[in-house]
């Protein structure tokens, strides 16, 4: 060992406390800025040391500690009790120092960190009650050195790596952290401890269940009032806010300001991360008491002329009196007007038929994966927060990281529907062009230090990297925002970053020498997981390069899922065969040194997140019949795409068979390479995955891949799903769940903004209804005089933490609905393309034959019948009929629509059901129009004559719905809206009439 044996060897004896601290104190001095010394000690067993110094601080281990000071010298004895405590505060904090000293060598050190224990030892400490303010920053400062120095998820991870997150984000901790960012900026070490607390939150914050915790637990609603301190240190408050100090809700008292130096950016990032793809958390950071305090809420007033005085002394109001609303947000008078935006087109993309049938329409733009679906519809006009201007503000007066932090922060409101529509305008004019000039090469933050928080990369390089990522997230499905971005020359700047990702990395440090060969081993058998080196990982700059291409290839497919032209600009721009490389994945059978040389070809692969980010791109530019047929043929898009498929991550398979989706469309000249590429398989046996995700885009793959291909094909893929699993499928009734999540809304839920009984918006934000639960429930948990804010403050109270796990759960089960239908849609529209095209009368006999004749067609009737459930906690209504789901009624009906464009004998045995065509009369006059449709083209195809044999047949079912009523039906839709089903209507009277003539 070298240099380090003596310094290990005089740890290990323990002689006594002082010479500990010395020992540590050497060695701290003796490791920083050395790698190859930190080599040697950790593979030496210094973390085991340390491990057992940061174990006797831990609370609880005091009798063991007494224990441990009792065997030390006699030196060690003749100390005061105060100086024995001092000692060991003073041997933790060097060992807290080591270990950080130690962590700052990179992802190399990470694994003997977490195999010692250290950490779980370091967050016990933070978390007591006890922990001296000297020990916090340290250890906040090793947990964000550690977090930014966690590897990028490959191949070889599988899954992202959670570990610290998880010790992190677990409840003790996380009481922790909200104690720390809810304490007063009184001193620089303080702001310091809530600037680190804050930047952990948002380097480790990506799992749903941490995002959940953090607002649960009051972590958010610290943050909160965090803002509500730069508000009023920036003048912002609105006008009469004191007025409202003592409502519900509110802190009683404005919060003091923020210093000049306190940092915005973190706090801001926090916010954002926790609130991201979740309207509910967005929703309880808006009603948290420090936003509630600074941007009280506009109620509209009364003219004093209208309001009256009894003879009692009470007052009310005249018969004609009207609210006054407020002329608008005093903070948007002092944003710039900016032009009106342009009327929308409608986001169907011309070069993306239908495929037979026009099937739904759900199915949005986004290009990677998000956990939830985002919000579809606006807010009301009146529910926007002045939290968004003043955002807007803060993009105009600030620069670097705050100015970022703010754009992301609005960009998530907006996308969650929680700012106004009317915003568009000024994001156009006003964020658009700042993130865009975030990606010009002369670039630089105002007032560069030269590093950022991390000390890893550079403060505009960390802004770069970032502001695609918010430019994607802002443009998302919006057509004017997409405009404007490609105006100002957003796809061309993209393109060429693109581009300059594969440009050789710079790298300043040269690989370590050793004396004796390649260094110490970093996996022997024989040494212990806490003396074992990890793998070296990516250098900082290699990571921020991955992350850069990550997000630039997240921008580049937000620009142009709607608009041709825009994919062919990026076609031109010449950054096709650049998007398929980003495709291919690290080699698994890489060295382990491999990833610390810097290079960055194509054959170096990249990381989990770039091939998400990558199979988001490819998706979007085989949208275009053009561009799938020249460019992306050319650079050969479909066999990075057959690899990914069956990557061992769920996320890149569920990617990769979204791009492969639109491959699979007829009209894609590789249509034929899935075939024959033997993906059918694949594709099969992810429909049976767990993933409820990579079912529904493995069965709509097979919908495409199915239509207009040999019967032997439809068949194969019949098969390997499975007859037995294609009933179970079709036969669910996913209505069932959708009525029970309605009934839990309306019985619990008044206060999730619907019309309450009297048909009032309910404010969700202020709610005063009554949920059910006691008066007491609905007081705040904070018992101090309203003037002084306590800890127990940021802890929401009891009426505001239900409503959030509420909205929470319904949020889940809102999605799992979803999916279930869109499952059972899927497996529908299979089934209709494999009776479709040629050979499509022998595919309707094998279907009856498999899948069984009674059982196909009852799960038809039973998708056509709204379903009936028991309600138990509504007495006087024991059941409820519900409605069947638009997507099974279309994708239902169409399956009846082909089988009654078979032989006769198929059209007889629709008929012959005893509920089947009865149960579609129902849905003549559907407000859906698709559904209308088909009930008109069913009735075109049971009654349309191919050949005179068929004569008798067609006059006896034409009786027959004439009977059911549905002349009377068709009458009703003469005159609809919709001009197709206006002309299918009358073909549909015409044969009805001619037949029933005869």
């Amino acid at each position: 060992m070298r240099a380090a044996t003596p310094i290990l060897s005089q740890l290990q004896s323990l002689e006594s406390i002082s010479e500990q601290v010395a020992s540590l104190r050497a060695l701290k001095n003796e490791l920083i800025g050395h790698d190859q010394r930190k080599e040697a000690y950790v593979t030496g067993g210094i973390f085991p040391i340390l491990a057992q110094v940061l174990a006797l601080r831990r609370p609880g281990k005091a009798a063991a500690a007494e224990s441990n000071r009792s065997s030390l010298s006699q030196a060690t004895s003749n100390q005061g009790p105060g100086e024995t405590q001092m000692s060991d505060e003073t041997a933790c904090l060097q060992a807290i120092l080591i270990a950080g000293s130690l962590a700052q060598g990179g992802p190399t050190f990470l694994e003997p960190i977490f195999a010692s224990g250290i950490l779980f030892s370091l967050l016990t400490i933070l978390s007591s009650a006890d922990c001296p303010s000297t020990f916090s920053l340290p250890i906040l400062r090793l947990l964000n050195t550690i977090a930014d120095r966690l590897p990028l998820q490959s191949q070889e991870q599988g899954s992202r790596d959670t570990r610290l997150a998880d010790l992190v984000l677990a409840p003790e901790p996380i009481s922790a952290l909200r104690r720390i960012v809810a304490q007063e900026y009184t001193t620089t070490r303080s702001q310091t401890c809530i600037e680190l607390a804050a930047s952990l939150v948002g380097k480790l914050c990506t799992e749903e269940r941490h995002k959940t915790a953090l607002a649960e637990c009051g972590v958010l609603d610290a943050l909160a009032v965090k803002i509500a301190s730069f508000v009023v240190a920036q003048g912002f408050v609105l006008p009469g806010a004191e007025d409202h100090l003592q409502e519900p809700g509110a802190l009683g008292d404005i919060p003091p300001p923020a210093p000049k130096a306190a940092r915005l950016a973190p706090i801001l990032r926090a916010v954002t991360v926790i609130i991201e793809q979740s309207k509910w958390r967005a929703e309880h950071f808006l009603s948290s008491p420090g936003i509630v305090t600074v941007f009280p809420k506009q109620v509209p007033g009364f003219a004093s002329v209208d309001i009256k005085k009894g003879p009692w002394g009470s007052t009310y109001l005249s018969g004609s009196a009207v609210p006054r609303h407020h002329s608008g947000n005093p903070v948007d008078s002092l944003l710039p007007s900016v032009p009106l935006a342009h009327v929308k087109s409608s986001p169907s993309s011309a070069n993306f038929p239908p495929l037979g049938h026009s099937g739904s329409q759900r199915r949005n733009s986004h290009s990677f994966p998000t956990p939830f679906s985002l919000a579809e519809t606006p807010a009301p006009e009146e529910d926007e927060n002045s939290i968004v201007p003043w955002l807007l503000c803060l993009i105009r007066m600030e620069g670097g990281m705050a100015r970022l932090m703010a754009a992301r922060l609005v960009t998530v409101l907006f996308r969650l529907g929680l700012a106004k529509k009317h915003r568009v305008p000024m994001f156009s004019y006003l964020l658009v062009p700042i993130l865009i000039r975030m990606l010009d090469k002369d670039f630089q933050l105002p007032q560069e230090n030269g590093s950022s928080e991390d000390g890893l990369i550079t403060a505009t390089q960390r802004s770069k990297e970032e502001a695609p990522a918010v430019l994607a997230n802002l443009v998302m499905d919006d057509q004017e925002l997409q405009r404007h971005a490609v105006e100002g020359g957003a796809l061309k700047r993209l393109s060429q970053l693109l581009k300059e990702t594969y440009n050789p990395v710079p790298e300043s440090s040269r690989p370590m020498w050793y004396s004796d060969g390649d260094g110490p081993a970093r996996d022997p058998e024989s040494v212990p997981d806490d003396c074992r080196l990890g793998p070296p990982g990516y250098s900082p700059t290699l990571c921020h390069v991955m992350r850069y291409r990550e997000n630039i290839l997240k921008a580049l497919a937000a620009l142009v899922p709607f608009k041709d032209e825009y994919r062919k600009a990026v076609c031109e721009n010449g950054v096709v065969p650049y998007i398929i490389d980003s495709l291919k994945p690290r080699p698994s059978d890489a060295p382990a040194d491999a990833v610390s040389m810097p290079k960055n070809t194509a054959a170096d692969g990249n990381p989990t997140p770039t091939l998400l980010a990558a199979c988001g791109a490819a998706r979007m530019l085989t949208r275009s019949v053009s561009v799938l047929r020249t460019s992306l043929i050319d650079a050969g898009v479909a066999q990075p795409l057959f690899v990914l498929i069956r990557h061992p991550d769920p996320e890149v398979q569920i990617a990769a068979t979204a791009a492969i989706c639109n491959l699979a469309l007829d009209f894609s000249p590789m249509k034929e390479a899935i075939i024959s590429a033997d993906i059918i398989p694949t594709l099969c046996e992810h429909a049976h995955s767990s993933n409820i995700k990579l079912t529904i885009e493995s069965l709509w793959a097979l919908k495409h891949v199915v239509y207009n291909t040999p019967n032997d094909i439809k068949m194969t893929v019949v098969e390997a799903l499975g007859p037995n699993w294609i009933r179970q499928v079709i036969t669910q009734d996913p209505s069932v769940r959708r009525g029970m999540d309605d009934e839990i809304d309306q019985a619990s839920g008044i206060a999730m903004g619907r019309a309450n009984s009297a048909g009032e918006q309910v404010d969700i934000l202020n709610p005063m209804d009554d949920l059910g639960e006691s008066a007491e429930d609905f007081k705040m948990t904070d018992t101090m005089p309203p003037s002084k804010m306590s800890l127990d403050m940021f802890l929401p109270d009891a009426r505001r933490r239900r409503r959030l796990v509420l909205h929470g759960n319904l949020e889940q089960s809102s999605q799992s609905r979803q999916d279930d239908i869109a499952v059972q849609e899927q497996t529908f529209d299979l089934l209709r393309n494999i009776i479709c095209g040629g050979g499509a009368n022998e595919m309707i006999d094998y279907l009856f034959k498999v899948l069984g004749q009674d059982e196909l067609l009852n799960a038809l009737a039973s998708k056509l019948r709204p379903s009936t459930i028991q309600l138990p906690h509504r007495r006087e209504s024991p059941s409820r009929a519900l409605h069947v789901p638009n997507e099974i009624l279309i994708s239902a009906s169409a399956m009846i629509i082909h089988i009654a464009a078979g032989l006769p004998k198929h059209r007889a045995v629709l008929m012959s059901h005893d509920e089947l065509i009865q149960s579609l009369t129902n849905y003549f006059n559907h407000s859906h129009r698709d559904v209308r449709a088909n009930c008109v083209w069913v009735v075109i195809n049971l009654i349309y004559e191919e050949d005179q044999s068929d004569r008798e047949g067609c006059r006896a079912r034409a009786t027959r719905l004439k009977s059911l009523g549905v002349t009377d039906m068709l009458e009703s839709l003469r005159e609809d809206s919709d001009l197709d089903i206006k002309e299918r209507t009358k073909t549909a009277v015409h044969l009805l009439n001619q037949l029933l003539a005869q």
